[in-house]
């Protein structure tokens, strides 16, 4: 049994105030896109995504599974940190084996989103059958994925609540979902306190999409040590303030770089930035990342990349399009 202590790292807690809440195929220059606020060397290079092949869709030969994992966590938007009963979707690879060691990626949904964006409505497949084929197919090794919530109650909340919860998901993220998960599941987390945490950082990742993208970068402010990978999609950082990725992108920029150089692990993450170019929050991400691109210092080709789907909207398609691109990158085959 992995041993658990209750326990986080905060790196430069958020100050919210008032809440109201792979494989490059092709890149184009910065020069190209219409936006004023680009602030990137000329030369940067904007990389583009290429659609997931539609038979990766299908239900491969070697089919992994999906499991319900309840925990115990808290409402740590309360003051007494009341205790509360949560689901986590677990997706298992084919052929997993207790005694081998798989990496681990963390997705967290959007707004109204639940636990079950990911693996657990039946209608609604295709993340599975990618992950299945892209393992089946060798672009990646077999890995553990995981779909939480930063919802107490697992239901659709309010814009404000959503925004309130989101902020503070990653002391559930370290003190409880991660422990959950990796005390249950063979990851390379000997054991589940901070001390196993940091040790198997290199096999751990977190995203999500919008509201879910905006809770990755929370991870990266709050938890940064935790984990080597990144995957924020169509989403911001909201340190300086909300939606400061689009409004005051080189603030922002410059703060998240101040909290990698202050960390130990300043040479050792990958962010891997995305959004659609159609997509409603487009601005949100593009400004944030040309902003961190302009400090190449900290953030360069080491550990850090922008990628946009060509006509890619606020939708399904972009996630499985990045994770299809993204996770070969984290968890390659060799």
């Amino acid at each position: 049994m992995k041993k658990t202590i209750i326990t986080v790292m905060l790196m430069g807690i958020s100050a919210l105030g008032s809440v109201a809440c792979s494989e490059n195929t092709g890149a184009m220059k910065v020069a190209d896109v219409a936006d004023d606020k680009g602030e990137a060397p000329a030369d940067y290079q904007i990389q583009k995504t290429t659609p997931v092949p539609s038979s990766f869709f299908d239900k491969a030969s070697q089919q992994g599974k999906v499991e319900r994992l309840e925990y115990t966590s808290k409402d740590y938007t309360k003051s007494n940190k009341p205790a509360t009963k949560k689901p986590a979707y677990v997706y298992l690879p084919y052929g997993y084996d207790p005694s081998q060691q798989y990496d681990v990626i963390y997705l967290i949904h959007g707004w109204g989103g639940r636990a079950e964006e990911y693996f657990g409505v039946e209608s609604r497949p295709q993340m599975k059958n990618l992950f299945d084929n892209m393992i089946e197919q060798g672009l990646c090794k077999p890995f553990i994925a995981v779909s939480p919530t930063w919802d107490k109650d697992n239901a659709r909340k309010g814009w404000g609540e959503s925004c309130e919860e989101a902020s503070v998901f990653s002391q559930e993220y370290v003190n409880d979902l991660i422990p959950s998960v990796e005390g249950k599941y063979s990851t390379y987390a000997k054991t589940t306190d901070m001390e196993g945490i940091l040790a198997s950082r290199e096999h751990r990742a977190f995203g999500g999409f919008s509201l879910g993208s905006i809770t990755t970068w929370f991870i990266f402010e709050q938890t940064f040590p935790t984990q080597k990978y990144f995957l924020p999609m169509s989403g911001d950082n909201w340190h300086v303030e909300m939606f400061g990725g689009q409004t005051k992108p080189k603030e922002t920029a410059a703060f998240l770089a101040s909290l990698v150089n202050a960390s130990p692990y300043k040479d050792n993450f990958y962010v891997w930035y995305a959004v659609g170019d159609e997509d409603s929050r487009f601005y949100q991400t593009h400004n944030q990342a040309l902003a961190m691109a302009a400090i190449p210092d900290t953030f360069n080709e080491k550990n850090f990349s922008y990628h946009q789907k060509p006509g890619g909207r606020h939708d399904f398609f972009a996630v499985w399009e990045f994770c299809y691109h993204a996770i070969p990158q984290f968890f390659p085959k060799k």
